[in-house]
């Protein structure tokens, strides 16, 4: 008999044909949906759950399922997984570390060239025929400042790719680290001391509102904003005033409080570029948490140790 995963998140197709081909798939991504899933399927059979960090999985879920032995984040974060619950319960929780660094790298330098050089609002304004309206001088990334808060896996790569653009690297994290970059001693001097600040940390408690009112007017107004973090990292009523208010000069997000549902005054700003929570996603990283994925479910159902546990 085939044991039953619970998915609970959007999941691609490569994913979901690996799971459906070895075990007992009950998929329900919807979270509209879910509360009645818990009410009317028996969750009591379930083994492993897949979710991520931004849906997690809370005490109550945990004790719906009696003999669950792994919860897999399908990515890098997990910080709405009730982990001290899970060890409570003898459960392994495990992550995917490294499997998205590269596009989510990748992502956070194109939002920021494309705030640079203001792409997103060239491109419709050429297709009207308003060239040239719009043939103005803008910044670019060479010889500019970026400030990271955070230097794990992601954000050293971006700063890797910054240095080619031949940008200035600032950096902040809890504790120097031994690199050749600048480091600042709180966010607010970081905002103070790049034009692009650039989100690159975990969520949680904390880094709660982090990105608040005091460090966007540090940022000031020929800065950008980046966040490909989360969402809870930004306030984000002090973001949309400081959009509003001109305090900076934009921000790209990726990343939302309360996502899929966004703020309809943010939506409202016209100097923001927004994409949905899609920076880590790729084929590849897709390929890389699938195996990942399913190799830990298959160690933990077998009785072995999962990698990348928490």
């Amino acid at each position: 008999m085939k044991s039953t995963i619970l998915a609970l998140i959007p999941l691609p197709e490569i994913t979901l044909d690996a799971l459906s081909s070895e075990y007992d798939l009950v998929y329900e991504p919807d979270q509209t949906k879910q509360q009645a899933l818990f009410k009317e399927t028996n969750l009591a059979k379930v083994r492993a759950v897949v979710t991520n960090g931004t849906r997690g999985l809370c005490a109550a879920e945990f004790e719906l399922m009696h003999v669950l032995q792994i919860v897999s984040a399908y990515g890098v974060g997990y910080e709405n997984i009730d982990v001290d619950c899970a060890r409570k319960r003898g459960v392994r929780v495990t992550y995917c570390p490294g499997a998205n660094d590269d596009t989510v790298a990748d992502h956070a330098i194109g939002m920021m060239l494309c705030l640079a050089r203001a792409f997103h609002h060239i491109d419709p304004m050429v297709k009207k025929g308003r060239w040239a309206d719009i043939r103005d001088q803008r910044p670019t990334l060479n010889l500019s400042r970026i400030g990271l808060m955070g230097l794990g896996r992601i954000g050293s790569k971006i700063a890797k790719r910054a240095e080619a653009f031949g940008m200035q690297i600032f950096y902040h994290t809890p504790k120097q680290k031994e690199v050749g970059w600048q480091y600042c001693s709180s966010l607010i001097e970081l905002a103070q001391s790049c034009d692009y600040l650039v989100l690159a940390c975990p969520g949680g408690k904390s880094t709660f509102h982090a990105a608040n009112a005091q460090v966007l007017h540090a940022l000031g107004p020929n800065g950008y904003l980046i966040n490909i973090a989360r969402g809870s990292v930004v306030d984000t009523d002090a973001l949309i005033q400081a959009l509003e208010l001109d305090w900076i000069a934009g921000a790209a997000l990726d990343v939302y409080e309360g996502e899929p549902i966004i703020n309809p005054k943010l939506l409202a700003c016209q100097n923001t570029l927004l994409t949905p929570h899609m920076s880590g996603r790729s084929p590849a990283a897709y390929q890389i948490q699938t195996n990942i994925l399913v190799n830990n479910f298959k160690l933990q159902l077998s009785g072995q140790i999962p990698l990348y546990g928490i």
